[in-house]
């Protein structure tokens, strides 16, 4: 009975962090689709609070852009490589590529953070220039 018990709790608990990785993902995942439909709002409210300073300057650019300029940032694209799971943080690693240029991908990473329950985007400045 005890190692049933056991196994159970440890089941449970595999669950628990699946399904972390999961909401961690999928927050990513969300912000990723906003920024391909430069939907800055969408990409706020998934964001920390600097996240949404950087976001608001980015979309001030994005805003005085020619339309070319709009056009190629459109074919910006996103894939999810690997999620970190630490705690109240995260580490999401991700490819970015231009589509006219696929073979030109680039590595980075996203950091997360819990904030009040909720799995945020957390990014500053400094993020940007890397």
């Amino acid at each position: 009975m005890k190692k049933i018990s056991i196994l159970l709790l440890i089941i449970v608990a595999l669950l628990g962090l699946t399904a972390c990785g999961n909401k961690v993902e999928s927050t990513a995942k969300s912000f990723f689709k906003a920024l391909e439909n430069q939907d800055f709002e969408a990409a706020k409210k998934l964001s920390t609070e600097e996240g949404q300073q950087l976001l608001t300057l980015i979309e001030g650019f994005a805003q005085s852009a020619d339309e070319e300029q709009i056009a190629d940032m459109k074919k910006t694209k996103y894939e999810i490589v690997e999620t970190v799971v630490e705690g109240d943080s995260a580490v999401v690693k991700y490819r970015q590529w231009n589509t006219d240029k696929p073979e030109a991908k680039e590595d980075h990473e996203l950091q997360m953070k819990k904030v009040e329950g909720a799995w945020k985007v957390h990014f500053v400045k400094d993020d940007v220039q890397k």
